[in-house]
């Protein structure tokens, strides 16, 4: 039996075409197309080929997209894939006439399912009477955002490699390409969205790396320095002081007479850095997905 074929929609705001899951190509015939506009005119699909729209992080915009063409086309089978993981977000996509809403990373049973699907949809016999179509329009889910999370998902990439890469020397293109950007545009988007530069929050972060190391009164402070990223223990004497309001041997003089951890709050609270989820954070967070998929997964087995 033919593979369904399928308009690939790439409403992504992080990933690429070639970041797609390789198990999609041993089930569908794909081809990329652009974003449809159904006020502009006809949706060029080919004979029984389907739609998919691919979301990473859903936004409105992109939700009431998606849902106009369906209005526009509802004899196309539109398939919504995101990596977003959200009950609401899928009773949403199947009362918009979704035929399938599918989360990343897919599994060989999410992919036999939809390819079912579609092709009981494409073999359907073409002479069968037409059937009014109930126009439900549902309310998109209140988690997702109105606009477009390009800026603040993007740059997130680029706080994380701050976070494990500040020891080294870090140059602003290497950043930039990690966010898929020209050095110009992320030193721009950068700068508008956290109001400093990328190289002023490098030093910020470096100092409060040192403000940790310094809690330890025995650690020299030129190591401290180069520990956390300065070639120049005097250099980083001035930034220090600049930041912090004393020079790194009085911050560590205080910290004997002091709680540390109130003393590490007033400078986080001092140096302004953007907020960023912990490392640890992150992994706790894709462990219980991780785990929540695996027993989706055991659920559906369990189904068949």
């Amino acid at each position: 039996m033919e593979r369904p074929a399928i308009l690939w929609v790439d409403m992504t705001i992080t990933t690429r075409h070639s970041e797609l899951d390789t198990l999609f190509f041993e089930y569908f015939d794909i081809r990329y197309g652009t974003v449809p506009n159904p006020a502009e005119g006809e949706l060029q699909l080919g004979p029984g080929e389907a739609l998919a729209f691919e979301f990473d992080y859903p936004d409105r915009p992109g939700l009431s997209l998606l849902r106009s063409t369906k209005q526009c086309y509802p004899q196309v089978p539109i398939v919504m894939i995101t990596t977003q993981h959200s009950e609401q977000l899928a009773v949403w996509a199947y009362r918009n006439r979704v035929i399938d809403f599918l989360t990343m990373p897919v599994t060989r049973t999410d992919l036999v399912r939809c390819s079912q699907l579609l092709q009981a949809v494409q073999n359907a016999d073409s002479r069968q009477k037409k059937r009014t179509i109930f126009d439900h329009h549902s309310r998109i889910p209140g988690e997702i955002p109105v606009g477009q999370r390009v800026r603040g998902v993007r740059l997130e990439a680029a706080l994380h490699f701050v976070q494990t890469n500040f020891r080294r020397t870090i140059r602003i293109a290497e950043v930039a390409k990690l966010c898929d950007m020209s050095s110009f545009h992320f030193s721009h988007e950068f700068t508008e969205a956290y109001a400093l530069t990328f190289q002023e929050y490098l030093l910020r972060y470096r100092i409060l790396e040192a403000c940790k190391e310094l809690r330890h009164p025995n650690v020299p402070v030129a190591n401290v320095a180069y520990s956390v990223g300065f070639n120049d223990p005097s250099y980083f004497a001035r930034i220090f002081r600049r930041f912090i309001g004393l020079s790194p041997s009085e911050y560590c003089e205080q910290m004997r007479h002091g709680s540390h951890e109130e003393r590490l709050q007033e400078v986080v609270e001092r140096l302004e850095l953007p907020a960023l989820e912990s490392i640890e954070e992150i992994g706790r967070r894709e462990e219980r997905q991780q785990k929540l998929m695996q027993y989706s997964h055991v659920k559906d087995a369990s189904k068949q």
